[in-house]
């Protein structure tokens, strides 16, 4: 892979991946805590809430390339924080595309002619069986105890400022305490900060030279230049 290539698809990553997931919670429909009530809603809005499923697991999908990237950033000042926080996120976010995925057979759940209320039994069964529960909480945890070390390791590797460190772990918990919630509102908010703090970052690499972030050097956000001569403290 080229460094030119990469640095595309970091850049674009960054950006996409907390722009379709703002997209996903304005299309999305009420979000329900109560099965029956959500297999009702989904009845009213299929399309909607079709579009709310593949549009979550798109921008998804586009967290791994950027987390990728926000890795490759720490690799010169801070590469065990990033390591060990890249990896980590990496966990919970394919943890979380599993749980994206199976929204489209939720979707199915409210097609015409399906038995509401089998489907809700068999929605409330799913949801609430340990062997299905279990792996979706270890990864919420995987990935905002990850996020967390990763946006340290960006900020001890001046990589990005303080803001945008703290923008990415604030917009992580938010978004996983909408979903508990069933809040599209928290939802939303937590879409708008992500997309500030990694659109930033984003922008910013995509307008970097090739070696530059080839070599994981500096990148600025008002950071990396002024300090590229001192070490990481």
């Amino acid at each position: 892979m080229t460094k030119h290539f990469s640095k595309i698809v970091v850049g674009v990553s960054l950006i996409g991946a907390p722009l379709l997931t703002l997209v996903s919670t304005l299309v999305s429909p009420a979000i329900k805590s109560d099965e029956a009530a959500q297999i009702a809603v989904i009845a009213a809005h299929p399309a909607r809430y079709y579009l709310f499923a593949t549009f979550t697991f798109a921008g998804i999908a586009l967290f791994v390339p950027a987390i990728l990237g926000l890795m490759h950033l720490t690799r010169e000042r801070a590469p065990g924080w990033g390591n060990w926080g890249g990896s980590l996120a990496l966990l919970g976010v394919i943890v979380a595309a599993g749980d994206a995925a199976t929204q489209w057979l939720v979707w199915q759940m409210g097609a015409a002619g399906a038995d509401r209320a089998q489907m809700a039994a068999l929605l409330h069964r799913y949801d609430s069986a340990a062997g299905s529960s279990l792996p979706f909480t270890i990864g919420g945890l995987a990935l905002v105890v990850g996020v967390v070390i990763l946006s340290i390791g960006l900020y001890r590797s001046r990589a990005v400022p303080a803001w945008v460190a703290a923008g990415f772990v604030a917009g992580i918990v938010l978004n996983i305490v909408g979903f508990s919630a069933s809040s599209v509102g928290i939802l939303i908010v937590s879409s708008v900060i992500l997309l500030a703090a990694l659109a930033t970052v984003g922008w910013r690499v995509l307008a970097e030279p090739d070696d530059d972030w080839g070599e994981a050097r500096a990148l600025a956000l008002g950071r990396g230049r002024e300090l590229a001569s001192h070490p990481a403290g």
